[in-house]
């Protein structure tokens, strides 16, 4: 059976808090967008992406695997829409952002450079898909209106 990917919705969020802070992540809040990788019915991925001083980050990822992982990374454009998707990572991790479509960056808002520093991690950006979806399109997607065509 194949991997299929969700936006969590808000009553799911109180069960994905203690799923986080388990794997040592944030627990996600109902400001965040929390991407859900699923196989067979069981949660297999997550990805929350934040809203943090004027950026849009992906700022916690859970994945049983490298699939999983890069799965949540190519279907979060999807999801974040029209606008760029800023992340911080381990240079272990950094091929896989690339593959996805993330730039390694040198210049970044003063906030990012110094917790890069700080947390010994690189910054990555995902630049604006030129299919990303309006934010309309995509909230009405989640809420159970017409579904984005498959990527």
């Amino acid at each position: 059976m194949s991997i299929i990917t969700r936006l969590a919705s808000p009553p799911e969020y109180r069960q994905l808090s203690q799923w986080f802070t388990d794997a040592g992540q944030v627990a996600p809040t109902l400001a965040d967008m929390v991407l859900l990788a699923e196989e067979n019915a069981e949660l297999c991925g997550a990805l929350r992406v934040v809203m943090a001083r004027g950026l849009i980050r992906l700022d916690s990822v859970i994945a049983r695997d490298d699939e999983v992982l890069q799965l949540l990374l190519l279907q979060s454009s999807r999801w974040v829409g029209r606008e760029v998707c800023w992340s911080l990572v381990s240079a272990q991790a950094l091929p896989m952002y690339l593959a996805a479509g993330f730039i390694q960056q040198d210049s970044a808002a003063d906030t990012l450079i110094i917790e890069a520093s700080e947390r010994g991690l690189l910054i990555v950006m995902r630049p604006v898909p030129q299919e990303a979806e309006a934010a309309e399109e995509i909230v009405v997607a989640a809420s159970g209106g017409s579904a984005l065509p498959p990527v």
